[in-house]
């Protein structure tokens, strides 16, 4: 099987520099999929989805070349999560939460204590402390925090990726939340 040329991401932030069109290509080959694929996790209609990542493509069209990001991947990434999310509470809030079932990211925020959600200027603070937590953890329960609160996937998606029970994914998520929740209070406090 031949493994498919992609381009560098410093190759491509020069096509984005450049303004040519054939960055937006190269994008799609190397990250289309991935970033169909989060968006998919957060979004549960297909269109919306697609819409996304639209967007992130033309998002990378007007902001790579003044950002030019170190890491072309989790910018990309960073850009379709936000969408989608914003996608999602638009949603929600046109239907008022109607039969939607709660998402990854709203179970996160059940661990973020009320002050934190009060102060928007605060994020900075809140994101190291996330990192802190974070480096905190070992490989594989930092694998499957990320796993469900970053890249949305569901706890079979979790289980099968790493071989484990649905069940030990879960408990290992409860107590993930837990601990998340006494390391954001420490710090607050």
């Amino acid at each position: 099987m031949l493994k498919e040329d992609f381009l560098s991401d410093n190759q491509i932030i020069e096509l984005f520099c450049d303004g040519s069109e054939s960055a937006l290509e190269a994008v799609s080959k190397k990250y289309g999929a991935v970033m169909l694929r989060l968006a998919r996790n957060v979004l549960p209609d297909e269109q919306d989805a697609e819409e996304c990542v639209n967007d992130t493509y033309l998002n990378a069209w007007q902001a790579v070349p003044a950002a030019k990001p170190s890491n072309l991947k989790a910018y990309l990434l960073q850009s379709v999560r936000n969408a989608a999310l914003e996608r999602l509470r638009s949603s929600r809030a046109k239907k008022r939460g109607g039969g939607v079932t709660v998402s990854s990211f709203e179970e996160l925020e059940e661990c973020i204590p009320d002050s934190r959600r009060e102060e928007p200027d605060d994020n900075e603070k809140l994101r190291l402390q996330l990192e802190s937590f974070l480096a905190g953890l070992s490989a594989e329960k930092r694998t499957i925090f990320l796993g469900r609160f970053w890249f949305s996937y569901s706890v079979t998606e979790i289980a099968g990726k790493m071989g484990k029970s649905e069940k030990y994914i879960s408990n290992q998520l409860y107590n993930l939340k837990k601990k998340l929740r006494k390391h954001l209070d420490r710090k607050e406090g």
